[in-house]
């Protein structure tokens, strides 16, 4: 039997979702606890590798099973056995062919600012302090022009850059609500770092240390010769993992 289950995480105390040797990761966390369950090792397939520290709110991963379960027991007997960073949204049993990454059709992130020059001690581990204006006219036109197909080469480390750079992204949306403001972007993909290094650009064109055309030439893939500004991976969250048909229908 394959399954899918949807994870949310702190990321701060792993060194990523993927498996690392001698690493905590969180793949590693959930794969001892499928492990456990079965008697043997069971590898999992995870739909979006996340950084070291960043979160998630909607990560999927799939993995079979020898045994069939209930879904809910299923969820209970792994929510049960992880580590209080890592909770279980929902188990659902899939086709013996579902992937949870190959069958992604689009991925979504978002990145939460703190803009008020104060900070909640509970909310400083998931977002990125800031001073600028992320309400700026430019910033809007900046997000706006991200939606579409484009070559993000310039968005990547250059050691982790594939052979195809392009990508096509679906929607963008900048949420302010009083002291916070969330860039929610949604994509087919996206590279290593894609995020952290579009928000590190847009803090600066919200300061007025980018200007928009800067920016437009770096997003047709133009190096203009500024160094890169990535933004911490504290604010970042892998949000959700689209598929059709839904596996949680």
């Amino acid at each position: 039997m394959r399954y899918a289950v949807e994870l949310a995480y702190d990321g701060r105390s792993y060194a990523g979702w993927q498996r690392q040797p001698g690493r905590k990761t969180v793949q590693g966390e959930v794969e001892d606890v499928l492990s456990l369950l079965e008697g043997a090792r069971v590898p999992c397939v995870g739909a979006g590798r996340t950084d070291k520290g960043v979160h998630a709110r909607g990560q999927v991963a799939s993995f079979d099973l020898t045994r069939k379960w209930e879904t809910g027991r299923l969820l209970q007997a792994i929510d049960n056995n992880l580590p209080p960073e890592i909770g279980v949204i929902r188990v659902a049993a899939v086709g013996e062919t579902f992937n949870a990454r190959y069958d992604a059709i689009w991925r979504e992130y978002v990145y939460f600012l703190w803009t008020a020059p104060y900070c909640f001690p509970q909310v400083r581990p998931f977002v990125w302090r800031v001073q600028a204006n992320w309400s700026s006219p430019d910033l809007a036109l900046a997000c706006r022009a991200l939606e579409g197909v484009h070559d993000f080469r310039l968005f990547c480390p250059q050691g982790e850059l594939p052979a195809n750079s392009v990508r096509r992204v679906l929607r963008v949306k900048l949420i302010h609500r009083r002291e916070w403001t969330a860039f929610r972007i949604r994509a087919t993909g996206f590279l290593f770092h894609m995020v952290r290094y579009l928000v590190g650009d847009l803090n600066r064109v919200a300061s007025g240390k980018l200007s928009l055309g800067a920016f437009l030439k770096r997003l047709s893939g133009l190096p203009d010769g500024r160094t890169q500004e990535m933004a911490p991976s504290t604010g970042l969250s892998l949000w959700g993992i689209g598929y059709a048909p839904s596996p949680w229908e």
